[in-house]
């Protein structure tokens, strides 16, 4: 099927801009000339009644009275009932004011303006004449057309340079977004190594700088995982070459069977090793966060001191309260699980563990960290502070983020502790 066409963005922006300038023009016109018309109107009589009241102060019948191009008027001569002597303009006649003053002549009212066959009619009584002066509209039509023509100009000015400088807004902004798009289509062809920079203070220069510690991300995570791949390769080759080894010493009869042992703890360095990496691995692909639950804390915490108070000659001291964090049981299990794990290889003769209002502390008075490790991201497989490698902290740190929850870590006088606290 054939891809329908679309309207690039500066047509589209040029279009909505001419849109509601072309609607919000015509409102305006239609107020303004609304509001213009009753302006016109108001002044047109005032003007009409100044011209009227002059026509009387002026009136004598044998003369000519005050001329105006834009108003008529009649002087009509009641005992003859004729009118004697007028200035008909345009759209205005005889008949016309015989007309009105046969309707009117019982009803006239001084300094009243009276509507007829869409005239107006001002009259005044003196002695035996009706001075009329007679509006057909025209002044308030000079009042107002040449500025409604001005409105007029001046939208259609508004439209053709607000339509110019939007097309040259639009052409140079659309440039930048298609120079960041040719940018990020080219990420994955140079393999991120390509930097990406748009000039500018606004929104796109901000994306292009969002896209580009993306990049940065990528290139960093890349770098730890072939990082974790080395320094993996490196952790296993030791004891599975030391498997093999003795393996193939016992099989040749050069050593003795008892160094079985030898390999059966090579083979639990490597299962500790293959855990790690699945628990890593699992925790990556973390599970919906619907699926969440008040986890017991204390519950998790005796199992795992069960599991671990007879590997080495520590004392664990315990206090601990019934307190819920919100999660998942197996991975609050690892989270602990490794952090008592790190402190058993590094206490020297105790392990205290608190639980207090969902605030988890363990402490062992073993060696301080190094201060590059405190508040910083452990990277999998790095090198530690004692030069071991492994992901037991990168685990826990990742755990703690999934679930909500702020890790700190902390050099006390004789020892250190791990505190996992709700953020």
């Amino acid at each position: 099927m054939k891809q329908k066409r679309r309207l690039s963005l500066s047509t589209q922006i040029n279009l909505i801009f001419t849109i509601i300038t072309l609607v919000t023009s015509i409102l305006f016109v239609v107020i303004f000339r609304r509001s213009l018309s009753s302006f016109s109107k108001v002044r047109a009589e005032e003007n009409f009644v100044t011209y009227h009241n002059f026509l009387v102060d002026s009136f004598d019948k044998t003369t000519a009275s005050q001329y105006s191009q834009y108003y008529s008027y009649a002087i009509y001569d009641i005992s003859e009932e004729k009118i004697i002597r007028d200035n008909f303009l345009e759209y205005v006649d005889e008949q016309k004011t015989l007309d009105f003053i046969n309707e009117y002549k019982t009803m006239i009212e001084k300094d009243k303006i009276y509507e007829h066959q869409s005239l107006q009619y001002l009259v005044t009584k003196d002695d035996n004449y009706y001075i009329i002066s007679i509006n057909d509209g025209a002044y308030a039509k000079m009042l107002s057309e040449p500025i409604g023509g001005i409105i007029m100009i001046g939208f259609i000015a508004i439209i053709i340079l607000g339509n110019a400088i939007i097309l040259l807004w639009t052409s140079v902004t659309v440039e930048r977004i298609k120079t960041l798009q040719v940018d990020v289509s080219k990420l994955v062809q140079t393999s991120y190594q390509t930097p990406i920079r748009i000039e500018g203070n606004d929104e796109i220069a901000e994306l292009a700088t969002t896209i580009d510690h993306m990049r940065e991300e990528i290139l960093t995570n890349d770098e730890v995982k072939q990082e974790m791949l080395q320094n993996l390769s490196h952790d296993i080759k030791t004891p599975i070459a030391v498997i093999k080894s003795y393996s193939e010493a016992i099989r040749d009869g050069i050593t003795d069977v008892k160094d079985i042992d030898i390999i059966l703890r090579q083979t639990d360095i490597l299962t500790d090793k293959v855990k790690k990496l699945l628990e890593w691995n699992r925790i990556e692909y973390i599970d919906d966060k619907a699926e969440f639950h008040p986890v017991n804390m204390n519950q998790v915490i005796n199992t795992i001191v069960n599991n671990f108070k007879f590997k080495r000659d520590i004392n664990f001291e315990l206090d601990l309260d019934n307190s819920y964090l919100n999660g998942l049981e197996e991975h609050y299990y690892t989270m602990v699980s490794n952090i008592v794990e790190n402190a058993l290889r590094y206490a020297k003769t105790v392990i205290k563990i608190t639980l207090k209002n969902q605030k988890l502390t363990i402490y062992n008075d073993g060696e301080h960290i190094n201060e590059r490790f405190i508040n910083a991201e452990f990277k999998p497989y790095e090198k530690g502070y004692k030069g071991q490698f492994g992901l037991g902290l990168t685990i826990v740190q990742k755990i703690t983020a999934n679930f909500n929850l702020k890790l700190t870590i902390e050099n006390c006088p004789k020892g250190v502790k791990f505190i996992i606290e709700p953020l």
